[in-house]
């Protein structure tokens, strides 16, 4: 097993924030240069925060969608359906949790990775592995924004159901459109599509420059991963989806 690697400052022409912003930007088009402008000194913290912010501000802008659910199943309840806008307590929730949710799944991604290379013999510590996964990222935010342009050219009002706020860019769409099936199997087959294909090579090609992995032990790692977090997103967003659609009668 190769000893954990000294991390060193980052280098003179670093500049905080916007540096990891610039490089948020490029990663998903030249993952390699970007990657290896960190071999010396990896990048999370800022990164993170980075984006954290992008994915709540996403988040924020979905909030009519998901309020127009919330409403639809207080109707169909029987229960009274509140006014007004978002308090700055549910604010500061909203913001806490995003960030933490980010967190959370940027370090379980980052410790399949360490702990998988490690198998290989890979040299890299899990800061490293916390980079390259920050630094991947940027494309699911590309596709919550997406997300966001699809249903702004539905509307709220097109709202009826649950699955009318779902918006897939995955394999579920080359399903024939009467083919019946449980939001656990919908929710993981969405999740496999173009864009997580694309996050899946730059998460490779960081997982060969900062862990120093071979192109296999790269995409074992990058694999399991991906099924890891897929499984138990679509598993918690089925839970969700069922407890909505029963309270709906759907």
């Amino acid at each position: 097993m190769a000893a954990p690697q000294p991390e060193t400052t980052p280098s003179a022409g670093y500049t905080p924030v916007l540096t990891d912003l610039w490089r948020l930007v490029r990663a998903p088009f030249v993952p390699k240069t970007v990657y290896g402008e960190q071999e010396a000194a990896p990048t999370f913290w800022i990164p993170w925060l980075l984006v954290s912010a992008g994915f709540f501000v996403l988040q924020f802008l979905q909030r009519p969608f998901q309020q127009r659910i919330r409403d639809l199943v207080l109707q169909k309840v029987g229960q009274p359906v509140p006014t007004g806008g978002a308090s700055l307590a549910g604010l500061l929730v909203g913001i806490a949790s995003t960030f933490v949710i980010v967190l959370v799944l940027a370090s379980i991604a980052a410790g399949i990775y360490y702990l998988v290379l490690m198998v290989f013999g890979g040299q890299t510590t899990f800061k490293r592995m916390l980079t390259v996964t920050i630094f991947a990222w940027p494309i699911a935010i590309l596709q919550a924004l997406l997300t966001y342009v699809a249903l702004s050219i539905r509307g709220v009002e097109s709202i009826q159901s649950v699955w009318d706020v779902q918006v897939s860019f995955g394999a579920d769409l080359l399903l024939p459109s009467d083919t019946t099936m449980g939001a656990f199997a919908r929710l993981f087959l969405a999740g496999i599509g173009p864009l997580a294909i694309w996050q899946l090579i730059v998460t490779v090609i960081g997982l060969k420059t900062l862990g120093k992995a071979s192109t296999g032990a790269a995409w074992t790692a990058a694999l399991v991963t991906f099924f890891v977090l897929l499984v138990g997103l679509a598993a918690l967003g089925a839970v969700g989806i069922n407890a909505a659609l029963k309270a709906m009668g759907s």
